[in-house]
Parts: C-alpha cells; sequence; structure tokens
C-alpha cells in the first residue's frame, strides 16, 4: 500500500506538470465512458431494476404482460402461450394455494378516469387521473405497505358493486393533496360514484407496470363495472382480461408452478369449450400453455418497446469507448518517448522494469478515474435528455439517481479501460534500451522506423471501429426515412385528432347517437373545417380491434383463423382521413339506425376473400357463419398503415357509429389550415355542447404517425450522435499522429528539401501515409461492418443491412474528413524551413 501511495502521489505531480496533456485524456475518456453509463444508467432502469416491493424474486408474471391473449374461435383456444385471464379463472388460482402463497389480478392497462375532490355535488371541478381495478390481495400479495392509512383487502374484493374504497399512489398525494394526512377517509368522486379513500401507498411504489402515466388511483375489482362504466365482466368465464402476478410459495420451482399453472388453464379451458370439443381440439387444447415469467421487474411495455435498440446503443458506445481508448494509448506512447530518458535513469539507478510498468499503469489507472468521474457528471445531463427522448415529454416513473449498480458499473469500465490503454504503452516503455536511450541525440536514432507500428496500427483499429460505427448509423438513418416517405395509404397533414371520452363524461349507450351527430354538426361549423368524423381508435394509435368474421359464400379451411381488424367510424371517416376510395362509396351520413347494416373493407379483406370479384355488394359479418349475411360491403378503400408502420395492411373493415353505438375515443378533424390554429375553437365547442367533455388530448395526424416513430427517432439519433463522436474521435487520433509523426521528422523533411524536393512532394508524401492508414482500416472495417451489420436486419425496414448506398457514403465520409485531419499537418511540414530544420536539435 505505501509503494501504491507513492506511485498515485507521483501520478498526481506528473499531471500537474502538464494540465493540457491531462485535460485532453480526461476529456477523451469522459466522453467514452459517459455516453457508456448514460446508456447503461436507462437500461437499469428500463431493464434491471426491480419493483420496490417485498422480495421481488418469489413473484412470478402470468404470461409476459401483453396487452392481449390468444384468440378464441367457437370456445376453442388457438395454441400457443397465453397472456390474459378471465375473472372466474383467476378466483381459482387465487383459491388453490399448491404452489403459490397469493396471486393478485389487475386489469392489463391503466383506465383514465375523472375524479371530483368531495365527492359529488360539492361543485369541485372534475380532473382527469389514471386508476386501474385491482383484487383485494394485489398489495398484500406484492408486499406493498401503506404510508398513511392501509391497502386494500381482499375482504374489499367480494361482493360486486358493494366497496367503493380506493387507495391512490405517494406521488398523487404529494402532488395534489400536499401530503396532508386527513385525505384518509375522505371521499372522491370516480365517474359518479363516491368512493372512501383508505389509504396511501409507500413512496416509490408506481403500481407493477412500468409505462407512462402510471395509476395515480386503484379500486377494488369488485368495482369494475362502477369505475370503468362497462358491463361487469365478471362472471364472464370467455372474457380474458386480467393480468396475474403469483409469489411462490418457498421451495417451489418456477417450474413446477407454470406445470401446475398450465394443467388448471387447459382443464378449464376444456369445460369451457364443452361439448363442441373434437379430438383435434383437444391435441390443439394440449399446447396452449402459460409461460411464468419473472415478476420481479413488473409488467413494462416500455421493457418490451426498448430492450433491444438499447442493446443496440450499448455496443455502439462500447465501440465509442474503445476508440477513445485507443486514441489515449496513442497519447500515452508519444508521452513514454518523451519520458525515455527519465525511464531510462530510474532503471539505471535500480528500479526494474516491473516497478516502472506498475508505476505507469497506476497514472494511466488515475487518468481513466478522473475520465470515470468526469464521465459520470455527463451522464447525469445524457440521461436526462435520454429519458425525456424516450417518454416524449410523458411522465415516466424512471428512477435514473446514480445507485450501486450504476457507479460499480462506471467503476468497472474505469479501471478496465485504463488497463486497456495503458498497458501497451506501459510495457514498451519498460522495455527502453539504456545505453541507446542515455546517447546524446538518441531521438534521431529512433525518429523513424518501427516506432511507429503500433501507433499506426491504434489508428487502423480506430478507423474500422468507425466506420462500423457510421455505417450502423447510416442504416438507422435510412430506416427511419423509408418509414416516413413510404406510403402510408392515408393523408396525414391538415387532420386535428380530438380524444373525447363520452364514458367518462356519463353518458349512456341511448345517448350516443344524439351526441354525436350535435359534436359532427357543431365542430363542422367551425371556420376553416373541411370535414368531421369519429372513429373508435385513431390512425397509427396503437390500438386495435379484431373480430372473428364469416363470409358468405366463402368456406374456410379446417383451422383457419378468419378475423380481421374492426373500426367503428362516423360519417365522412374516409374523405377526413385521406383515405383513397377504390370503389362503391365510404360510411355516409345514411347509414343510421333504421337503415340496412353496411361495411366498407379494404384491398387486402377484399382479395383474401373476394379474389378479383367486385365486393361491392358482397356479404359478410362477424362472429359464426350464422352472421355472414349480417352486413352488405357498399365500398372498398386502398390499403392503409391502421396500427404499425412496419406491417403490411392486415385485413380490414370500418362499419358505421351510427349502426353500432359505442363509446368513440377520437374526433378527427380535417381543415383547410394549420390544424392547431382551431384547437381552441373545437374545446369551446366541446365544453359548450358538455362541460364533461373535456378532450383528454388534442394532437394532429402527422404528430401521432411521428410519436409512432420515437422508437425508430431515438436510435436513428442516437445512433448518428454515437458515429459523429466516434468520426470526430477518430480523426482527432489520427490528426495527432501524423502531427507527431511530422514533428520527429522535420529534420529528414530539412534534409528532403535540401537535396529538391518540393512543398507539393512532402504534401503528398504525408498525405500518402495518412490515405494508406485509412485505406488499411477500411479493408478491415468494410467486411466487418458487412458481416456485423446481419445482426440489426431485424430492426431496419425495407432496407438490406448490406446497403450499398450506405456503405459508399461512410467510407466516402471517414475518407475525406480524415484527408482533412492529415492535410493540416502535411501543409505544416510542406513549409518547413529546410535551414531551421537542420539545425532541429
Amino acid at each position: 500500500m505505501g509503494t501504491l501511495l507513492q506511485d498515485l502521489k507521483y501520478g498526481f505531480r506528473m499531471l500537474a506538470k502538464n494540465p493540457g496533456y491531462a485535460a485532453v485524456v480526461v476529456l477523451c475518456l469522459a466522453l467514452g465512458i459517459g455516453a457508456n453509463t448514460a446508456i447503461f444508467t436507462l437500461i437499469n432502469a428500463v431493464m434491471l431494476k426491480s419493483l420496490p416491493v417485498e422480495k421481488p424474486e418469489e413473484l412470478v408474471l402470468f404470461g409476459e404482460g401483453r396487452m392481449a391473449g390468444t384468440s378464441v374461435i367457437d370456445g376453442i383456444p388457438r395454441p400457443g402461450p397465453w397472456e390474459l385471464i378471465s375473472y372466474p379463472l383467476y378466483k381459482e388460482y387465487r383459491d388453490d394455494n399448491q404452489v403459490f402463497q397469493g396471486v393478485c389480478a389487475f386489469q392489463s392497462n391503466e383506465a383514465r378516469l375523472n375524479l371530483r375532490i368531495g365527492g359529488t355535488g360539492n361543485g369541485a371541478p372534475e380532473e382527469p387521473v389514471f386508476g386501474k381495478v385491482v383484487s383485494g390481495n394485489y398489495f398484500s400479495v406484492l408486499g406493498v405497505k401503506a404510508a398513511a392509512g392501509r391497502t386494500l383487502k381482499p375482504e374489499d374484493d367480494t361482493v360486486a358493486g358493494a366497496n367503493p374504497v380506493a387507495v391512490i399512489s405517494h406521488g398523487f398525494w404529494q402532488r395534489r393533496f400536499s401530503r396532508d394526512p386527513s385525505v384518509v377517509g375522505s371521499i372522491v368522486d370516480i365517474s359518479g360514484i363516491p368512493f372512501t379513500i383508505v389509504g396511501v401507498t409507500a413512496p416509490g411504489f408506481f403500481g407493477e407496470t412500468l409505462e407512462s402515466n402510471p395509476a395515480d388511483i386503484w379500486a377494488p375489482l369488485s368495482m369494475e363495472s362502477q369505475v370503468l362504466l362497462e358491463p361487469s365482466r365478471l362472471d364472464n368465464r370467455q372474457n380474458f382480461w386480467l393480468h396475474l402476478v403469483g409469489r411462490l410459495k418457498p421451495g417451489v420451482t418456477s417450474q413446477q408452478a407454470q406445470a401446475a399453472v398450465t394443467t388448471h388453464f387447459q382443464q378449464y379451458l376444456l369445460q369451457m369449450a364443452g361439448s363442441n370439443v373434437t379430438s383435434d381440439d383437444r391435441r390443439d387444447l394440449t399446447k396452449v400453455r402459460i409461460d411464468l415469467t419473472p415478476g420481479g421487474k413488473g409488467v413494462s411495455q416500455l421493457r418490451r418497446r426498448y430492450s433491444q435498440p438499447l442493446k443496440i446503443l450499448m455496443v455502439l458506445v462500447g465501440l465509442v469507448l474503445l476508440i477513445a481508448c485507443a486514441n489515449v494509448a496513442n497519447l500515452l506512447l508519444a508521452r513514454a518517448t518523451a519520458r525515455q530518458k527519465e525511464i531510462s535513469l530510474r532503471c539505471a539507478l535500480g528500479a526494474s522494469r516491473t516497478r516502472m510498468i506498475r508505476q505507469m499503469l497506476t497514472e494511466s489507472v488515475l487518468l481513466a478515474i478522473l475520465g470515470g468521474v468526469v464521465g459520470l457528471l455527463l451522464a447525469g445531463w445524457g440521461t436526462s435528455l435520454l429519458v425525456y427522448l424516450v417518454s416524449r415529454g410523458t411522465y415516466i416513473p424512471l428512477s435514473i439517481s446514480p445507485d450501486a449498480r450504476i457507479l460499480g458499473f462506471t467503476l468497472l469500465v474505469s479501471l478496465l479501460t485504463g488497463m486497456l490503454f495503458g498497458l501497451a504503452p506501459a510495457v514498451r516503455a519498460a522495455r527502453t534500451d539504456l545505453s541507446t536511450t542515455l546517447k546524446e541525440g538518441a531521438r534521431n536514432v529512433v525518429g523513424h522506423g518501427t516506432r511507429f507500428s503500433l501507433t499506426k496500427a491504434l489508428v487502423i483499429v480506430q478507423v474500422a471501429l468507425c466506420l462500423l460505427m457510421l455505417v450502423g448509423g447510416g442504416l438507422f438513418v435510412r430506416t427511419l426515412q423509408k418509414l416516413e416517405s413510404q406510403d402510408l395509404g392515408f393523408n396525414r397533414g391538415k387532420v386535428l385528432l380530438v380524444g373525447i371520452s363520452p364514458r367518462m363524461a356519463g353518458y349512456k349507450p341511448e345517448q350516443l347517437p344524439s351526441l354525436y351527430r350535435q359534436i359532427l354538426e357543431r365542430v363542422g361549423s367551425i371556420p376553416g373545417v373541411k370535414s368531421t368524423s369519429l372513429a373508435l381508435y385513431g390512425l397509427v394509435s396503437g390500438s386495435a380491434r379484431r373480430e372473428t368474421i364469416s363470409v358468405q359464400g366463402y368456406t374456410p379451411k379446417p383451422r383457419e383463423e378468419t378475423d380481421a381488424q374492426m373500426n367503428i367510424v362516423g360519417p365522412g371517416y374516409i374523405e377526413t382521413a385521406g383515405m383513397t376510395l377504390l370503389a362503391g362509396r365510404g360510411i355516409e351520413a345514411q347509414d343510421t339506425e333504421t337503415s340496412a347494416k353496411v361495411a366498407v373493407i379494404n384491398e387486402a379483406l377484399a382479395h383474401y376473400y373476394f379474389g378479383n370479384q367486385n365486393p361491392v355488394g358482397k356479404r359478410f359479418g362477424t362472429g359464426d357463419e350464422k352472421h355472414a349475411a349480417d352486413l352488405e360491403v357498399v365500398g372498398v378503400v386502398k390499403d392503409a398503415k391502421y396500427t404499425d408502420l412496419r406491417e403490411a395492411s392486415p385485413p380490414m373493415f370500418f362499419v358505421p357509429v351510427f349502426q353500432d353505438p359505442e363509446y368513440m375515443n377520437d374526433l378527427q378533424i380535417r381543415t383547410a389550415g394549420e390544424p392547431t390554429s382551431i384547437a381552441a375553437d373545437v374545446r369551446k365547442t366541446l365544453n359548450d355542447i358538455d362541460s364533461k367533455l373535456n378532450p383528454r388530448r388534442v394532437i394532429t395526424l402527422s404528430q401521432q404517425v411521428d410519436d409512432a416513430l420515437s422508437q425508430e427517432r431515438l436510435v436513428a439519433q442516437l445512433s448518428s450522435a454515437f458515429g459523429g463522436l466516434a468520426l470526430l474521435l477518430a480523426c482527432v487520433g489520427l490528426y495527432g499522429v501524423m502531427a507527431y509523426a511530422v514533428t520527429r521528422r522535420t529534420n529528414e523533411i530539412g534534409i528532403r528539401m535540401a537535396l529538391g524536393a518540393g512543398a507539393g512532394n512532402v504534401l503528398w508524401m504525408v498525405l500518402r501515409e495518412t490515405l494508406l492508414l485509412v485505406g488499411v482500416g477500411l479493408a478491415i472495417g468494410i467486411p466487418a461492418a458487412l458481416a456485423s451489420t446481419r445482426l440489426i436486419a431485424s430492426q431496419l425496414f425495407d432496407l438490406s443491412p448490406y446497403d450499398p448506398l450506405t456503405l459508399s457514403v461512410s467510407s466516402l465520409l471517414l475518407i475525406a474528413v480524415a484527408a482533412l485531419a492529415g492535410f493540416i499537418p502535411a501543409r505544416r511540414a510542406s513549409r518547413v524551413d529546410p535551414m531551421v530544420a537542420l539545425r532541429y536539435e
């Protein structure tokens, strides 16, 4: 330890003597380490952190937390993993304690609710909150305590509609009630029903779902119909809408629990199917399963969406760090050359080579730790920016404050980095020939030879790694461009989307047609509005509704899945959305409650079921063959991107809202000018119709499409930024090497010019060496890029991982910037005064 402290003190003194050199090294390392720490912090928050609950390692999630289950046709489920569970099946799992200490249930997504403080009739304004209905044992199974009052109990969830109690989150308590303890026991109005707040959750608990807009309030599942304003699903054995989390009993493995859960599930489905089960159905039932996955991290659509991009970005910032290490190694090699006399004297006075290597490694690690400290500071700013880009301005409960895992990662990266870039210079410096170095003019003897072979190798590595970065970033940018420029099948410009919720406003189904007609008429009369319509869900909103259909005259193959996406829309929807009508007509005002039931279908559905026939006038329906004649096809529209911009258009049909009244979510408005200019008028109009119709959100269709590309945009932006940083570091490294080479060859250059070499000859001599290094780097980097880009093929769209344009542009950019980096020292070399050069040293 005494020797180590001595080495550290000596290292600090040497860095203090050369502050410029130390600052350059620390900055290079800080950029690389900071980028790695920022990405790792986001990975830690999204993928690695456990829920703030007791013993999260004991929790298992039924499925993977997706918001959809395998389809059921004629009472028989399709083979494969299952995600969602019905309430009756949940009760069977809850009461069967063979493998679990407890099983809790919760609805698959947060619901937007209207809440009024103080209860109904007190005149207080309603405010939107996010809520969720959960089982009475939800908090006890997860192991969440109350910060005030109590959490829900199993007895709160016994009789449907009998226990209007709720628990609020600690964040909502602090934000809305300023942590007032008297809130426990107070009354709030939720969807027109008075609820008693019985408790506040512990700090840090945001629910089991890591996603934007976490729950503010939890109510028992027994109050599901009252809270969500929907028909009760508590007794429906075929409605699968709940996620389940179980806590394993001590000694029970996840595999044992999965076998028990799957067996129980298959028996349940067999009972549900009843006498309709055939031998093929029984075979399919044996393939239905529930996969138990670790539940300690909860459910996260965010994790599923960003896990692969974050892994790719982690590789990219790792390459940035390697380039930074190569840069620093070159600086250390140059510094070791300048310290040869010092090292030789120390060795002559008795220092062993091992002792010298240890001293120089100590200095390298010291620089790396300083770089890690600065990098950690940069990472704090960078992580905040990353979270903003991921969340797109909405609140996501991501904990990005440095914890033991992040600090340990930064320390480990710093130590490994110090060893990586410091070992080779330290070993080579310790091998200095004493007799040669101590001779007068030794620098001239070694000025040109093999001494630069390692330096040049490091530059070549930098060029190759930089090309990998540029090609990867270029592919992601090209993917984003192709996604943005593709034919969407609708006109995204000049359309305003306004989120409405008649259900939250308290409207009953029979009141909806009158409300919708009033909305369309009043909003349509606003100056600047060209057309208006309604939709159950908006284009590229991420929402979808699938229905099993039967087509008149079409006999499906055995076990064929005859389903299609469905949207319920208002009159003028095709025109308002800017879709292309290919045949027949669209949904119009004449399609009312009393007229014949009709539908408009897309090309994909028309080709699948009707081939080359004209589908207008054909019939189909939702459900089994008894309903095959329910709907008449009155029009065909061009295929469009309805939910996913990457996938081909699925079979799709549209039905009129006045023939199938439902609680609509989107008011769509096509305008003559800028859509946002009428937003205030739309809000006022809706408020005049009913003050409870406060728009949940107001966004343009173009913004919604852009939001759907947020993942691709994040990857393209960050990979481009990291590619630019890699290019900068590589070219700085190349410039440093060539500038140092010119300085050491000043004597030689002077002799050449004295013997008749012109400035152009000297310029080309240095540039040729620069381009040679770049050429060798490209020769290594191009095959490496072609091999590695196959790993990101699944992230690309309409683009080959071997895209020649991306590879060519990346290579040319690297050559151009590298040539500029080499031109500066080459130009300086061409201006050397021969007389000054001959007197050099």
